[in-house]
C-alpha cells in the first residue's frame, strides 16, 4: 500500500510538470503610448458697439461701430466682413447705407466699421422715422487664421450693434408777406416776413443768414442777418427781415414801378446757418430758395425796427 501511494504521488507530479511546460505563455501587455495633450481650443469673443456719429449735414450721417475681438489673439490681424445688413427702427433697408472697409485694419480699441447713411435715399424708401433713430448694423465675420488672402476656410462668427440718436430735419422756410415801408429818390426800403418751421423735438436756432430778393425777375436788394431767431421744437416762427433797394444806375421808371406795385413775382434764395445743440450736429448750413406771388403791402409809417 505504501508502494502504490508513491507511485500515485510520483505519476501526479509527472503530469503535473508536463502540463506546465506545455502551457502557453501568457504575452505581455503593450505598453500604451501616452495620450497628446489636446490644447482647449478658444473661440474668438465678438463684440459691436457704437461709437460715435458724424455728419457733414442732416441728410448725410456717418455711424463708426468699433468690432472688438478677443480669444485668440492670432486672428485680430486676419479679420473680414464676410456680409452685413442694416436695419433702421426695426425695418431692413436694402439701400441708403453703405458700409466702408470690409477688410479692417486693428486699432487700439479694435476695428472701426464706418456705416454711411443716406436720409434721402431712405426718406425715398418711407424708411426715414420723424424724431428719433435705432440703426442696427449685423455683420457676418470671418476668420482666417492664415490670412485674409489664404485658401485655408474660414471660421464664420455673426454680431450686431446698435446706434440711437435723435434725427435732424432741415427747417422749412416761407414767405408770408411783403411790404414797402419807404419809397425815396434813392432807397426803398422792404419788409420781407419770412416764416420758419421746425419740424424737429427740440429747438433750433437761425444763427446767420446771407440772403438775396427778385422781383418780377430782377435783382432788388441783399443782406445779412446774424442771430436772428430761436424757433421752438414743432413749432414755427416768423423773423422780419429788412432790404434797402439802392437805385442809383437804375432807371427812373424802375422806381416809379415800385412805387406802384400792387403785387410781384419773387425769388428769395440765401444760405442759412442753423444751431441744433445736438452733439454730433451742432450747426449746418441749409440753402433756401423760394420762388411765388406776392400781394405787396404799402406801410410808409412802420419804423425799421426788427
Amino acid at each position: 500500500m505504501e508502494k502504490f501511494k508513491k507511485v500515485f504521488y510520483l505519476l501526479t507530479a509527472v503530469l503535473i510538470f508536463s502540463a506546465c511546460k506545455n502551457a502557453p505563455v501568457p504575452l505581455a501587455e503593450p505598453q500604451k503610448k501616452p495620450k497628446k495633450q489636446i490644447e482647449a481650443r478658444q473661440e474668438p469673443s465678438l463684440s459691436l458697439v457704437f461709437d460715435n456719429i458724424e455728419a457733414e449735414s442732416p441728410e448725410n450721417l456717418t455711424l463708426t461701430f468699433m468690432l472688438k475681438v478677443e480669444n485668440p489673439p492670432s486672428f485680430s490681424n486676419n479679420v473680414k466682413i464676410e456680409s452685413w445688413r442694416a436695419e433702421i427702427n426695426g425695418q431692413a433697408a436694402d439701400s441708403g447705407f453703405s458700409l466702408e472697409n470690409t477688410e479692417p485694419v486693428a486699432g487700439e480699441n479694435g476695428f472701426p466699421l464706418r456705416l454711411n447713411m443716406d436720409i434721402t435715399a431712405l426718406a425715398a424708401k418711407g424708411l426715414a422715422p420723424a424724431d428719433d433713430y435705432e440703426i442696427k448694423l449685423i455683420t457676418e465675420i470671418g476668420f482666417y487664421p492664415g490670412g485674409t488672402n489664404s485658401s485655408s476656410p474660414a471660421e464664420k462668427m455673426q454680431v450686431s450693434g446698435l446706434a440711437a440718436f435723435p434725427g435732424v430735419r432741415e427747417p422749412v422756410f416761407s414767405i408770408t408777406a411783403i411790404a414797402i415801408l419807404q419809397a425815396e429818390l434813392i432807397n426803398t426800403r422792404f419788409r420781407v416776413t419770412l416764416k420758419i418751421d421746425n419740424p424737429n423735438s427740440f429747438p433750433v436756432e437761425l444763427s446767420s443768414f446771407n440772403y438775396a430778393f427778385y422781383g418780377n425777375g430782377r435783382f432788388w436788394a441783399d443782406g445779412t442777418e446774424r442771430n436772428i431767431t430761436q424757433v421752438p421744437a414743432k413749432s414755427s416762427t416768423e423773423k422780419n427781415l429788412f432790404l434797402m433797394m439802392n437805385f442809383i444806375g437804375m432807371d427812373r421808371n424802375l422806381l416809379d414801378q415800385i412805387i406802384a406795385l400792387v403785387d410781384v413775382n419773387y425769388r428769395f434764395t440765401g444760405k442759412a446757418q442753423i444751431t441744433t445743440g445736438i452733439e454730433y450736429l451742432p450747426r449746418f448750413d441749409t440753402n433756401v430758395d423760394l420762388s411765388g406771388h406776392s400781394r405787396v403791402i404799402e406801410n410808409r409809417n412802420i419804423q425799421n425796427r426788427r
